[in-house]
This record gives C-alpha cells, sequence and structure tokens, in this order.
C-alpha cells in the first residue's frame, strides 16, 4: 500500500529459504529465517477513462524477489513460541505488467484490439526494512526432527522505489522442517 499508489494491491507470493533455532535457556532463543529466494507478488485493478467517452481498466501486477535475512527474538515456554524482530531484504528481480483493457463497446486501441499488455523492470528499488511479529508451534514427529507451522506479520518499513510512497505489509504462513544439529 501506498499514498503515491491509486489503491492498495494484494497477492501471493512463495518463500524458498532455510531457518536456524538456536535456544540460549529453556524458554529464549534466537531464529533466523534465510530466504534465498522470498518473492512478493501482487496486482490491482483501477477504472479508467481513457479519453472522454471511453473507459476501461488498467491492471498493474508486479512481481517483487527478494534475498531476506530475518534474526527473531524467541520466547518459547512450550512447544508454542513467539518470535519478533527485524527483516531485511535485497532485490533479486522487481518486474510489472500493465494490462489496458477498453469496456467501451465499439471501441478499441488500433482498429482491432480492445487490449494491450507492456511488460517492464522496476527501476530503483531500495533494500527492504521490515518489522516481523509471529508465532509457531514445534510438532515432534521423530527424535531431534520437529515440523514447525509459523504464522507472521511483516510491517514494512522502506519504500519498494526511491521517491515512490510504497510499503508492503505481509502474511506469511510457513512450514519449517527442523533437526537437531547438536
Amino acid at each position: 500500500n501506498g499514498s503515491d499508489l491509486n489503491q492498495s494491491g494484494n497477492g501471493f507470493g512463495v518463500v524458498a529459504g532455510a531457518l536456524v533455532d538456536m535456544q540460549f535457556n529453556q524458554s529464549v532463543g534466537l531464529i533466523t529465517n534465510i530466504g534465498f529466494y522470498d518473492n512478493r507478488s501482487g496486482s490491482y485493478e483501477d477504472d479508467i477513462t481513457f479519453q472522454p467517452g471511453v473507459v476501461g481498466t488498467v491492471e498493474n501486477s508486479v512481481s517483487l524477489s527478494y534475498f531476506t535475512i530475518e534474526p527473531l527474538f524467541k520466547f518459547q515456554p512450550s512447544r508454542f513460541y513467539l518470535m519478533v524482530g527485524p527483516a531485511i531484504g535485497f532485490n533479486l528481480s522487481a518486474e510489472n505488467e500493465i494490462v489496458e483493457t477498453i469496456t467501451t463497446p465499439g471501441w478499441t486501441f488500433d482498429g482491432e484490439n480492445t487490449t494491450r499488455k507492456s511488460k517492464g523492470t522496476i527501476k530503483n528499488t531500495n533494500v527492504r526494512f521490515e518489522l516481523k511479529a509471529g508465532a509457531g508451534y514445534n510438532i515432534p514427529v521423530a527424535n531431534g526432527f520437529d515440523i514447525s507451522p509459523q504464522v507472521t506479520f511483516g510491517y514494512g518499513l522502506t519504500n519498494v522505489v526511491e521517491d515512490v510512497q510504497w510499503k508492503i505489509l505481509t502474511f506469511q504462513a510457513n512450514v519449517a522442517f527442523k533437526f537437531a544439529v547438536m
């Protein structure tokens, strides 16, 4: 979302990475998530007037991917745990696609097509900083092996692009497969 956008968008992404879970004592620890590929995709659609009497829609889709590092403080009173901390993301790619469609009957862009598409690369992306908070639960499967579903919320602190009021808010659901090393 952001004040420089016509409206807030929403979307879906995928994360592939690793997690290091360290315990300092019985209930305090650190979870460090490393996202080798952390995709944030989203879109929004807006009604538009192309010229007087000619209306349609514009759909703006964006796909951003990051390499992320998230050192999160962990409080674990039982198998259930809470986590909070910063996240930093280094942009790997940033692309957008705009689809314009005329909905006024009888009108076209070039005599034939009522739709036109354009693709591009988003320039001047910033390093992404966010505050993250969430919870998880360790489900023991075997000796030294747990499955841990996690839910987090990330509040974006930095703009995605220089000089544009546009930040990312993220709800994330992950499943971690944990095994003891030491």
